[in-house]
């Protein structure tokens, strides 16, 4: 995928170019060499270890990092989600209904943003790391910094 974004990103003039991708079962010597591959040639990175549900989780729960399977995403978003009438399906290729992304971008309780929640989260737990080695950095994820670039335009 990110050999296929540098081709892309060459045969085009973009303002930027993400790759958005997960750890999921690649070894750990690919995770890292397509992080390096897309930093070295101009395309940012927005990756999740171990797969893209940690981002959802962190709008609805406080994770504080540290290693958690992916198989239990997405048991523990759905139990934040019931009460609201809202499911997540990661079988139906990761979907986010209109629903569930109102109610990702939109305020809980205390009239914070989930998404505001959600970014702060994903940079204490990735600060935590040191970023030589992001297949080990379970769990972690660099998505909020693409949706820090998507704000900007809001």
């Amino acid at each position: 995928m990110v050999v296929r974004a540098c081709e892309l990103a060459g045969e085009n003039t973009y303002e930027q170019t993400w790759c958005v991708f997960d750890k999921d079962d690649f070894s750990n010597e690919n995770f890292n060499k397509a992080i390096e591959i897309a930093n070295s040639n101009g395309i940012s990175v927005a990756y999740s270890n171990q797969a893209f549900e940690y981002w959802i989780l962190l709008h609805l729960n406080d994770h504080q990092g540290g290693k958690m399977h992916r198989s239990l995403y997405e048991k523990k978003i759905n139990s934040k989600l019931k009460s609201f009438g809202l499911c997540y399906n990661k079988d139906r290729h990761k979907q986010i209904t209109e629903q569930l992304f109102e109610f990702l971008i939109g305020y809980n309780h205390n009239n914070q943003r989930r998404v505001d929640l959600a970014i702060t989260r994903a940079k204490r737990n990735y600060n935590q790391f040191d970023h030589t080695n992001p297949a080990q950095e379970e769990s972690s994820t660099t998505v909020f910094k693409l949706v820090e670039e998507l704000l900007k335009h809001e």
